[in-house]
């Protein structure tokens, strides 16, 4: 690789980090600045679940069109669009506290951006990088997703800190804090929306534009579903295979319950037992794990493939998850009381469910989909698992108050370790793609290949 494709590949692995932060930052803001605005009593808990659920909401509406308009657009100008959405959302969302509608349309207009970022980067990065470095690639845009995490986690300390924790400060300081989690996040991503505009475009989409790219198995189908990748050939195995198996991949990443820790795992830690800031810390604390194991994981991806990292993954996060369910099991059913000890308890165990999470599904997923998507059905196949991931993340979300108020956190820390068995058990049936090429990858579910050939392919 020479000196000029070296820096080229350098700049996109930089946009790609900046675009994993903004999806971090977009998910992460929340769990430090739900607790004041629960605090301050201007809304129901149905209500503050809602709000916290819009992101996921425009997720799902950003996944519905991603597909389409990344095949109109292109690539490039979806990471674009991306990152002015989200720094239109960010001052309707900080102005507008007591204004349920206007705040609620303002967090889903920040989901769009995460979700056509979600569709579009790990898209963009697989047609744009050598195979050698696919996952190298992948990896960093999940690391940088970690390292918003760790930043939202951090600044909610600062300002947690500034103007007192959510059960110590007055009214004043909570909407100053409100609006202060959400105000810092203008700055890194307009470096993101002017950085973009630099971006090539996908040599993949280039091609196909201008007709001269060939897709193995593509058929001539017209009309809508036709016309934007999806057809009679979505039935046959090569297609069928590995589009089922991309959605339930994305959906067990969502029933296991991470987006939920995800924005309210202030909140949990406060039920364990922390109080005020410590259990802001213990966030930090979490998400600087997460992200601290995904530079392991990028380390390993292109070694040891991505299914031996989902099945260790799947594995260890479902014993974490038993784990913390354990624990409030004994505060909720057995009277132990909560205090310092148990939030501990509680923390490990998180910190255990999030090394192992980090190391498999947190960096694979999106890896995998990407890669097991053949070209005829990638941009709308991954629109569509997406959109099947979001809207279970966002049913979670929006009634997650609801659920515990129900049920206690036992039940749903339970629930959430059932379906981490059903998602180890779905990754044994997925193919290795690590240092394949995209035209081998295009074969992996080719019924029309012999045997001996197919075998050859995966070996």
């Amino acid at each position: 690789m020479d000196m000029q494709n070296k820096l080229c590949v350098r700049y996109l692995m930089a946009i790609a980090g900046l675009g994993g932060f903004l999806y971090g930052v977009d998910f992460g803001v929340i769990a430090a600045a739900e607790p004041y605005m629960k605090a301050m009593g201007i809304y129901s808990e149905a209500r503050i679940s809602y709000i916290v659920g819009a992101v996921l909401l425009g997720g799902i509406i950003a996944s519905l069109s991603a597909g389409a308009l990344a095949e109109w657009l292109g690539r490039k100008r979806m990471i674009v669009v991306s990152a002015a959405m989200f720094l239109v959302a960010i001052p309707i969302v900080s102005l507008s506290l007591e204004s349920f509608y206007v705040l609620y349309a303002g967090r889903v207009l920040q989901g769009m951006s995460a979700g056509y970022m979600a569709v579009v980067m790990p898209m963009y990065l697989t047609e744009t990088l050598p195979a050698d470095i696919r996952g190298r690639g992948t990896g960093v845009f999940q690391f940088c997703l970690g390292f918003g995490l760790v930043v939202a986690a951090g600044a909610g300390c600062l300002i947690a800190t500034w103007y007192g924790a959510s059960d110590t400060a007055d009214a004043a300081g909570r909407v100053a804090a409100w609006g202060a989690n959400f105000w810092w996040t203008m700055l890194p991503v307009a470096v993101l929306f002017f950085g973009s505009l630099k971006l090539p475009e996908s040599p993949v989409w280039l091609g196909r534009k201008a007709g001269v790219l060939s897709v193995a198995g593509e058929s001539g189908d017209s009309g809508l579903f036709g016309k934007f990748g999806i057809s009679g050939d979505l039935l046959q195995r090569r297609y069928l295979v590995p589009f089922l198996l991309a959605c339930l991949v994305l959906t067990f990443n969502k029933t296991t319950g991470m987006s939920s820790f995800t924005s309210y795992l202030v909140s949990i830690l406060h039920s364990a037992g922390f109080e005020g800031i410590y259990a802001n810390w213990g966030q930090l604390a979490v998400k600087l794990t997460n992200m601290l194991v995904t530079i392991a994981a990028a380390a390993l991806v292109d070694r040891k493939g991505r299914t031996w990292l989902l099945k260790v993954g799947t594995g260890g996060m479902t014993i974490g998850l038993a784990a913390i369910g354990s624990v409030f099991l004994a505060i909720e059913r057995f009277g132990v009381q909560a205090n310092n000890f148990t939030g501990l308890l509680t923390m490990f165990s998180f910190f255990f469910m999030q090394v192992f999470y980090a190391l498999g599904p947190g960096l694979c997923v999106w890896l995998v989909l990407s890669e097991l998507m053949p070209f005829r059905i990638r941009a709308n196949g991954m629109a569509i698992a997406l959109f099947m991931n979001q809207f279970v993340a966002w049913g979670l979300a929006s009634t997650f108050r609801q659920w515990v108020a129900a049920w206690g956190w036992c039940s749903m820390f339970f629930f959430f370790a059932a379906n981490g068995v059903l998602y180890f058990i779905t990754v044994l049936f997925i193919p290795e793609t690590k240092g394949k090429s995209l035209e081998e990858l295009e074969t992996l579910f080719d019924g029309k290949r012999s045997a001996e050939n197919r075998e050859e392919v995966l070996q």
